[in-house]
């Protein structure tokens, strides 16, 4: 029986899709096609500056079949022309399509028949490249290294990348550079499984648990990738990984018990079945959790049944790229004139007006907060005015004083805190990306920030714990989610200036304040502790 290779499975689409890039083209030298690594590191470049602020065309395609449907929730199509506004105000190259631009991923497919002038490392010249996009496009530097087991530090260029390169057979390079976020990683998940599960009622029942587990904090409306088998847990959260960015697009259906992986097109229309019903929806309830659905068994050992979930979210940030005799060529991305394609035409008047109180938040009076106070969980309210900005580690450093010295300091009282880390500001501009992080991650510090009067109203996105929901209850607090993936839209829109005010070594997670104009927003969790996502 013939070996079949996952690698040899890998679907680079119609080469109709892509585009030349002015680069040196390869040369041969000694019956092999040599790459210069001055036009590898561009290409790079090029392909980490361009997905930070475009999209697969794919990708507004299904914002607008949202935007457009009549059986839709009224706040998912508003979310949904939300995004499709981000996408083309973000396309100009301004304001990244979202605050998280994301851990740099390069998953490539390196033929035998090809090789670097100089004798230069592969990864090196990938690494350069990547830092070369992040540093002079000013895009947020996300990732931590560590100092010990439980210290960590900013890289402050947002590297480490994450490079995998592999061998395969010819003379063509092909690369799929992704920029990941960090809500929609956290959502995926690997579990072992018992085969007992291969029946049609019981998957289901599993897959309804995982689906529903996703929640609306990665983002939604997700790609999500199912992959059941493997002959190990890497290669089946690798294949869900690709899975979920399109990659295994071309399978088939059917298999002879050769090795080979199948699309299970039936389940995927279970699985969006399933992703509908849990009326999660683009973020603020509905039928629209996922737009696309991928789903596919692979071989396993007897004893061994993994399986792996994974999602890209609306940012969906990714591009191939394809180097051979001919040259260097990069797959189109929309811009901005794709993005608003329609909108103002075929979607014209097809966005719901949705009612909103108007919120506005003053430091010196509780009157905004009495409002918030008397409104249910689903009820949609524009803020405007201060709000404090931190994250994780400007939460952990203010617990830290609080621990130290009985108390916090002042200015961390008084108003909402909005979960976000932004993108630095460009020449000119008021704000960079901004928009929301996962609140759950923040639900530990909720009991005792509450409990010295900070932390009473905050914005995030996605659901929280039920320690989070009781502490709000017992404070009467609000809980508000923003729209998620918007961060273009809101920085251009809806923030009229943002300013650092503590913890500037803490890079992106510094703390700041800005002040809102009329920033939309879903009570998520209200005064009473009732949780809109949990009914």
């Amino acid at each position: 029986m013939p070996h079949i290779s996952l690698d040899s499975l890998i679907d680079f689409g119609d080469s109709a899709a892509y585009r030349k890039l002015p680069l040196p083209p390869p040369y041969r030298d000694h019956g092999k096609l040599v790459l210069d690594p001055a036009a590898l590191r561009t290409c790079i470049a090029t392909a980490f500056s361009e997905i930070a602020y475009a999209m697969p065309e794919s990708q507004i395609e299904s914002f607008r079949a949202i935007a457009a449907d009549s059986e839709a929730s009224a706040p998912e199509r508003v979310v949904a022309h939300y995004l499709l506004e981000n996408a083309a105000i973000s396309a100009e190259g301004i304001f990244p399509i979202c605050q998280d631009t994301g851990t740099a991923l390069i998953y490539g497919w390196l033929g035998s028949d090809i090789s670097l002038a100089d004798d230069q490392d592969w990864e090196s010249v990938f690494i350069e490249g990547i830092r070369d996009a992040y540093l002079t496009q000013g895009l947020r530097t996300s990732q931590l290294a560590p100092l010990s087991m439980l210290e960590e530090r900013n890289t402050r260029d947002n590297l480490p990348a994450a490079i995998c390169l592999r061998p395969v057979r010819g003379e063509t390079l092909r690369l799929l550079c992704v920029a990941k976020g960090g809500g929609s990683t956290s959502r995926t998940s690997l579990t072992m499984e018992s085969p007992a599960i291969l029946k049609p009622q019981t998957l289901r029942t599993r897959l309804e648990e995982r689906i529903a587990a996703l929640g609306a904090s990665g983002c939604p409306p997700y790609t999500i990738a199912v992959v059941l088998g493997g002959q190990t847990p890497s290669q089946t959260l690798l294949t869900a990984e690709l899975a979920a960015l399109g990659m295994f697009d071309s399978l088939p259906d059917h298999a002879e018990a050769d090795g080979m992986p199948v699309r299970s097109r039936e389940w995927e229309a279970i699985i969006a079945e399933i992703a509908a019903k849990t009326g999660i929806g683009a973020q603020w309830g509905g039928r629209h959790m996922a737009v696309q659905v991928r789903a596919i068994r692979l071989a396993r050992h007897a004893a061994n049944l993994p399986l792996a979930v994974a999602v890209s979210c609306a940012a969906n940030r990714h591009v191939r790229i394809m180097v051979h005799a001919d040259g260097w060529y990069i797959e189109r991305l929309a811009d901005a004139a794709d993005a608003l394609h329609g909108l103002s035409t075929t979607l014209a008047g097809t966005m719901p007006v949705l009612a909103a109180t108007e919120v506005t938040i003053q430091k010196d009076s509780t009157a905004w907060l009495d409002v918030l106070r008397s409104l249910p969980a689903g009820t949609i309210v524009r803020l405007s005015g201060p709000v404090l900005v931190a994250r994780d580690a400007a939460h952990a450093r203010v617990l830290a004083m609080l621990e130290k010295q009985g108390s916090m300091p002042e200015w961390f009282k008084g108003l909402p805190v909005f979960y976000a880390g932004p993108t630095e500001a460009k020449q000119g501009r008021r704000s960079g990306a901004f928009g929301p992080t996962t609140a759950s991650r923040m639900d530990s510090y909720l009991s005792p920030f509450m409990e010295h009067g900070a932390s009473l109203v905050s914005i995030g996105k996605g659901g929280r714990s039920e320690t989070a929901r009781a502490a709000i209850a017992r404070h009467r607090g609000i809980y508000l989610a923003a729209p998620g993936g918007a961060a273009a839209l809101t920085a251009d829109r809806w923030i009229r200036s943002v300013h650092t005010i503590q913890f500037e070594d803490l890079g992106m997670e510094a703390l700041r304040i800005a002040e809102l104009d009329g920033l939309p927003a879903l009570i998520a969790i209200d005064a009473q502790g009732r949780d809109f996502y949990a009914r």
